[in-house]
């Protein structure tokens, strides 16, 4: 059943106010492209401000100052956050696995399980394993020995967690992540590699969310840890050892090798390599694809490969442009310079 809310109540909900009419009827949210005249839309971008009065949307959530020629908007201090709020009032979240433990579903007469479990169908929970109040396992899960998870957490189907990891309350880990997989860890020894046992642990704190397909491996001792609030999308490696401060957001394909400690509030693009043993600061900065080798000092923004701060990344961007037109005009230059010296050489002979 789809969820009615009129203009006036979201107004109230949302702490905004309406200009137009309050009595209209909302059904769903759309994109502002594609809205109807049943659907709530938004604008928090100024480049999207040319589709206020084009778009069919019965209402659009805008900041101050925002007017409509012809419809309804709700004023709200922050459209897109507001419009995010509405997620949960017009597709609330379904339950997919029914708490408590399906029958399909191997749990070690060690493991402890709090209330209101949900234990999808194959999942596998190993002794010693503790799993908080609330928490729901889609199918196909395994929880390794000792392992902890907390309250209130959400770890989609085909998740692996290893031996000994400890994952804190409200942390949803999406399809095919791999916690507590052994650090890279080698040692030469007569030309041949020697495999160093990883014998630390994994700590998720609070209220992380981890990607589909990443990938954080335990320390070779102590903790690789990641605090509380982080965002890490997708198909993200996280080597041994390593320490990611709080609410730091990761896009796809990030790497990050063994012992590298970021601070807190950091933002890393797509495809962002760091190597190992480096220090990066609170609140740095990385563009997508940058390729960093040497410590970032806090509030630093960076780019490029290796990494250099913006600005002085986008001059060499923008010296590069002009190489070809460079090389030749030194190329007529030499061409002169030597049809000069030939003049000098005759004349002095």
């Amino acid at each position: 059943m789809q969820k009615l809310m009129t203009t006036g109540e979201i107004a109230k909900l949302l702490q905004g106010k309406v200009l137009g009419d309050a009595a209209l009827s909302i059904q769903s949210l759309a994109k502002i492209e594609e809205a109807g005249p049943k659907d709530l839309s938004f604008i928090a971008n100024p480049k999207y401000v040319r589709f206020l009065d084009e778009s069919r949307a019965g209402a659009i959530l805008v900041g101050p100052g925002i007017a409509r020629k012809a419809g309804t908007v709700i004023v709200v201090d922050n459209p897109y956050l507001s419009f995010v709020k509405l997620f949960e009032v017009f597709f609330p979240e379904v339950r997919e696995v029914a708490i408590g433990v399906h029958a399909a579903a191997v749990v070690d007469k060690t493991a402890e399980l709090g209330e209101g479990v949900a234990i999808g169908a194959c999942c596998v929970i190993e002794a010693g394993a503790k799993i908080g109040a609330d928490t729901i396992l889609y199918p196909n899960t395994h929880v390794g020995r000792d392992a902890e998870i907390g309250k209130q957490c959400i770890v989609y189907s085909n998740v692996s967690l290893r031996y000994g990891v400890r994952i804190g309350d409200r942390v949803v880990i999406q399809n095919g992540a791999v916690i507590g997989s052994d650090g890279f860890g080698f040692a030469a020894e007569s030309n041949v590699f020697r495999k160093i046992p990883q014998v630390g642990i994994v700590v998720i704190e609070d209220d992380v969310e981890i990607g589909a397909n990443t990938t954080i491996d335990r320390a070779t001792l102590g903790q690789t840890r990641i605090c509380r609030g982080t965002k890490i999308d997708n198909l993200c490696q996280i080597a041994h050892n390593v320490t990611i401060g709080e609410h730091c957001v990761i896009a796809a394909q990030t790497g990050i090798a063994g012992s590298t400690a970021i601070g807190n509030r950091c933002q890393l693009g797509g495809q962002v390599g760091i190597v190992g043993h480096l220090k990066i600061g609170d609140g740095a900065m990385f563009a997508a694809q940058t390729g960093v080798s040497n410590n970032v000092a806090a509030g630093t923004v960076v780019s490029g490969s290796p990494s250099r701060p913006i600005a002085h990344w986008k001059r060499i961007e923008a010296s590069l442009n002009r190489l070809p037109e460079l090389l030749k005009r030194v190329r007529e230059l030499e061409k002169q310079l030597e049809s000069q010296s030939a003049t000098v050489d005759e004349k002095s002979s």
